[in-house]
């Protein structure tokens, strides 16, 4: 989501939070893909995991690549009531014209939410001695868009179309790891979508394809939602979405003020993000469910804020998984310590059947490279 940096007066952090966000970004080494298709061989950071947790970073990128540049805008017939947005650069027929005001396409950059990402893995480590795994995107929003649907992200430009395809590769293929390992992670998984925004509320704001006209109702199921799975049938809809079993409870508890959660069932105002496309495609598969956290700007631009709401929202997500009961197969003495799962991502012959057709000949190149 987009996030404006306004001037600030320049703050000098205290030492201890350079090194902090130091030893997070060094502990652990990404697994980087080769270099293909003229990208750079770090635009997407896969660090692999040792719990059910995926922590996703769409537009944090900011390394260069010969990648085309998306327009602003799309597409749309004329003279037409439909508002369909045609995803198409240049537009292909007289019949079509870009259309600014319906069909716009954003490039803004969520400023350290890799940061956030890595910090919220160390810090799970230790309160769990357990790793999420981590998957970020590096190449810049300006020439792909990893959350939104291919043709969007990518207008149709095969060197785009790859690069998209790899992330989502990466997504899949821990998701296929954590459903796959039975024994520890009994088919369930949650993914975190992790991304930033600058709505003038200061909330946190968590998407579960809920619409704010939704919350505000208070009658809605979880049926549609990106909880559909394991966590919509155990539950019931209000307690999880805005009620004491909620995420949103949770990270309010620790003094962010968040919604949906009992303080703010609904949005404030019509600002809320409550739809993304990674948390479609990957919260409503069996047991596996996604929810999008939105966090304000303000509390990311700055490392020592960023710090401090890293290692707060770390552990209400801590108390979260524990309410929800998606860990309780690992923080046992017999398997906290369990052996970190490191597979290398070249194992997709291992990828579920119900993959998507149009990631078949991208996993066939990957078993070249």
């Amino acid at each position: 989501m987009k996030c404006f940096i306004t001037d600030q007066k320049v703050s000098v952090d205290p030492p201890y939070v350079a090194e902090y966000f130091h030893l997070v970004s060094t502990i652990d080494k990404p697994i980087h893909l080769k270099k293909y298709y003229g990208m750079h061989e770090s635009s997407i950071d896969f660090y692999p995991g040792t719990m059910n947790i995926i922590l996703s970073v769409p537009h944090d990128g900011n390394i260069p690549s010969n990648l085309p540049r998306r327009p602003t805008s799309a597409c749309r017939k004329l003279n037409s009531t439909n508002r369909k947005c045609y995803y198409q650069n240049p537009c292909v027929s007289p019949l079509f014209k870009i259309d600014p005001k319906n069909c716009r396409i954003h490039h803004g950059r969520d400023q350290n939410t890799r940061l956030l990402a890595l910090a919220l893995r160390y810090e799970l480590n230790q309160l769990f001695r357990l790793k999420p795994f981590v998957i970020i995107n590096r190449l810049e929003r300006t020439k792909v868009d990893m959350n939104r649907f291919i043709d969007e992200g990518t207008f149709g430009a095969s060197n785009t179309m790859h690069a998209w395809m790899r992330y989502h590769f990466y997504l899949r293929h821990a998701r296929e790891l954590i459903m796959n390992h039975k024994d520890n992670y009994r088919e369930k998984g949650l993914l975190f979508d992790i991304h930033s925004q600058d709505h003038e509320h200061g909330l946190v704001e968590l998407g579960y394809m809920l619409t704010s006209r939704q919350l505000s109702t208070n009658i809605y199921s979880l049926k549609g939602s990106s909880l559909a799975s394991y966590l919509g049938t155990r539950f019931n809809p209000i307690d999880l979405i805005s009620g004491n079993k909620s995420l949103g409870y949770f990270i309010t508890k620790y003094k962010y003020s968040s919604t949906p959660s009992p303080t703010f069932p609904s949005p404030p105002n019509d600002s809320y993000f409550e739809w993304g496309y990674t948390i479609e495609e990957y919260g409503r598969y069996n047991n596996f469910s996604a929810i999008m956290i939105e966090s304000p700007s303000r509390e990311l631009v700055n490392r020592t804020k960023l710090y401090n709401y890293a290692r707060t929202l770390a552990i209400a997500l801590h108390d979260y998984l524990i309410e929800i009961e998606l860990l309780e197969s690992l923080i046992t003495h017999e398997n906290i310590n369990q052996t970190p799962i490191n597979k290398q991502c070249n194992y997709s012959r291992k990828l579920n059947v119900q993959i998507n057709l149009f990631m078949l000949p991208f996993i066939h190149v990957l078993n070249l490279i």
